[in-house]
């Protein structure tokens, strides 16, 4: 496949910029989505097989000029928690990923790999990851639009918008079976940033990466479920995808996880591997409310080609490196 054109949507995201690294790497070329405040930024980015095109709002403009010539389509865009009101949330993530869907569609492009999350998985409000089970690619969770005004939470709208978005890929997927889709469902992503990507401002551009970040400042991050993935596995998870034949419509959904990995196991490697970093015992730790749930990856090793996830303790290591790194950036800058 290399040579081929594939566009990126939500480039400038962190899981997009790995991506994009990788793609390049392999010889395809590479066009990205990204909104007008975030273009002047991409143009100083200079590779030949590489370009950026102006969309603004995904759920409503017209893709014509960003598809032309385009052989693949990688839809990773989506709202970060809390950044956007629950509509708004909501609509961009189904509106969103079903505009680029039927345009694609429209363009006669036929490959198609969306990011999902494994939130997909299980009911929204996480109590299943707590109750020691083992979850599959195959399983679902359940909510509605009710459901999420009700919560009021933005974990609970981002992980309930993204299960709504995905439910409503594949049942217009049962109507379109040429279509060869594949979701990607990652469980929480940590690790380094893309080395052609911008490098995050502040604090409140750092993502998930923030929850390390924590580490740092002396707290633990908020209890969640302790499934962990390198970011560079995610990236790899989607370009593998790119090279599974056509499968029966809704089996190429695959969860991508290297393990389970506490924010106290990843502090006590930190204080191995980094002596002196954490200069404080850290504040805020609590037990997680049941035995942590796993989820089974077997799939992905077997079908879809992972067949070695990177090691949590390098994960931690490799993003707190970058941190650091980050934190000398900011202060020279202020």
């Amino acid at each position: 496949m290399s040579g081929k054109l594939v566009l990126v949507t939500g480039v400038t995201g962190f899981v997009a910029g790995h991506l994009v690294e990788q793609l390049l790497q392999l010889g395809f070329r590479v066009r990205g989505t990204a909104r007008a405040q975030k273009i002047a930024a991409l143009k100083k980015i200079s590779h030949p097989s590489l370009e950026f095109v102006e969309v603004n709002d995904l759920a409503k403009d017209d893709l014509t000029r960003a598809l032309h010539g385009v052989d693949i389509v990688i839809h990773v865009a989506a709202p970060l928690p809390g950044k956007a009101s629950i509509e708004e949330t909501i609509n961009t993530a189904v509106e969103g990923t079903l505009n680029v869907v039927r345009q694609v569609e429209k363009a006669g492009i036929t490959k198609i790999v969306v990011t999902g999350t494994y939130g997909s998985t299980l009911d929204p409000s996480m109590g299943p990851a707590f109750n020691g089970i083992t979850i599959g690619d195959f399983d679902w969770g359940k909510t509605s639009k009710e459901e999420i005004y009700a919560k009021n939470d933005p974990f609970y709208t981002y992980f309930a918008a993204k299960l709504l978005a995905e439910k409503a890929l594949w049942e217009f997927v049962k109507s379109k079976p040429h279509l060869d889709v594949t979701s990607i469902l990652p469980g929480f992503v940590f690790g380094p940033w893309a080395k052609l990507s911008p490098l995050p401002a502040s604090e409140k551009d750092l993502g998930t990466n923030s929850f390390p970040y924590m580490l740092l400042a002396g707290v633990y991050p908020p209890v969640s479920p302790p499934w962990v993935v390198d970011i560079r596995d995610v990236a790899k998870a989607h370009v593998l995808a790119l090279d599974l034949p056509h499968m029966e419509v809704g089996t190429k959904r695959f969860l991508v996880n290297a393990g389970n990995f506490t924010w106290e196991e990843a502090a006590e490697h930190l204080r191995k591997s980094h002596p002196g970093l954490l200069k404080h015992s850290l504040e805020g730790a609590k037990d997680l409310p049941g035995p942590a749930s796993y989820l089974d990856t077997s799939r992905a090793k077997e079908v879809l080609g992972i067949k070695e996830f990177i090691d949590p303790k390098k994960m931690i290591d490799d993003v707190v490196d970058d941190l650091i790194e980050l934190q000398k950036r900011w202060a020279s800058a202020a």
